[in-house]
């Protein structure tokens, strides 16, 4: 391919990388969708969109990750258990909706999702897809790059987000263990020094593969920028214009193991409530507004009212 001169291939890949990606990546990062993200602006459902979107991009990635484990150029870098995604990318989403993990991928929302792909989804899974299955999948790295050390840098500043905006408990992570790195010599979850190891391990693993080769260099480069604008189309499906197209019945519920008790309420809950009301109504009408019967039975109906908001 030919060489951009703009930029000094004699430097490392992993700082061509760095100065070659800044454009692009400040675009993705300040795109409206990623702006709402990081602010955990994003209702539940629609977040819960995005991780589903989300696994089956670094399904695809991983999957190409361990066809090509000893190539060359990408097995410097290859620890999955280290940085594998998808397991605990399907984690959140079990929780996150409140079903068993085994059974998340025929829940309506999913259902949805693979029944009318929106088209950064397709042409992100489908861009992996031909890497993994060229000759070459030197360019794997790229996509590898931008994911994971994107999801060891901002990510960690998301996740706080997220577990607020969801009332998730940061310390035990349910929810949110897709941004939950183990320490490079242990199981135990890494911090912001522990994080920072692994980058720069991450880096050098990137060097040491690509070397001194231009070609391989120039080509990385390229494929890093169109990664970083896949990654943006999808933030633009969360930019609140044009919102995905959500199932027709409830596609998130909340992460309390009780809540499922409750779901025929909350479907039925207008006619309770007009129920309730008229009731209530037709007794005062017949007993007197100022009646301590009448009075009694409006307390009554407003403390039920309450009662249900409460579980809602």
């Amino acid at each position: 391919m030919e060489v951009n001169n703009d930029y000094d291939f004699s430097l490392p890949m992993a700082s061509l990388l760095r100065v070659g990606t800044s454009k692009a990546h400040e675009s993705a990062e300040h795109s409206q969708g990623g702006v709402r993200l990081a602010k955990g602006e994003l209702d539940k459902q629609e977040y819960v969109y995005f991780l589903m979107m989300l696994w089956h991009v670094y399904a695809e990635l991983e999957r190409g990750l361990e066809t090509h484990a000893s190539y060359p150029t990408l097995q410097p870098t290859y620890n999955p258990t280290l940085l594998a995604r998808t397991p605990s990318l399907s984690q959140d989403i079990s929780y996150l909706l409140g079903v068993p993990e085994a059974e998340w991928q025929t829940h309506p929302s999913h259902s949805s999702l693979m029944a009318s792909p929106p088209k950064p989804f397709v042409e992100y899974t489908t861009r992996l897809r031909e890497l993994s299955e060229s000759s070459d999948p030197t360019c794997l790295l790229a996509h590898a790059y931008v994911r994971y050390l994107g999801d060891m840098s901002g990510g960690q500043f998301i996740r706080r987000r997220i577990a607020k905006a969801y009332d998730l408990d940061a310390d035990r992570g349910d929810g949110i263990q897709f941004y939950d790195f183990k320490k490079l010599d242990s199981s135990e979850s890494a911090n912001m020094g522990d994080l920072k190891k692994i980058k720069e391990w991450y880096r050098d693993g990137m060097n040491a593969g690509i070397g001194d080769n231009t070609t391989l260099k120039a080509a990385v480069l390229e494929e890093a920028n169109k990664a970083f604008k896949l990654n943006a189309s999808i933030f633009d499906l969360l930019s609140g214009e044009g919102r995905i197209q959500e199932p027709q019945q409830p596609a998130v519920s909340a992460p309390k193991q009780a809540k499922a008790l409750y779901d025929p309420i909350l479907v039925s809950f207008g006619g309770l409530l007009s129920v309730a009301m008229t009731v209530g109504l037709a007794h005062v009408i017949y007993m007197g507004a100022s009646n301590t019967s009448g009075n009694c039975v409006l307390r009554g109906v407003e403390y039920w009212l309450r009662s249900i908001l409460s579980i809602a």
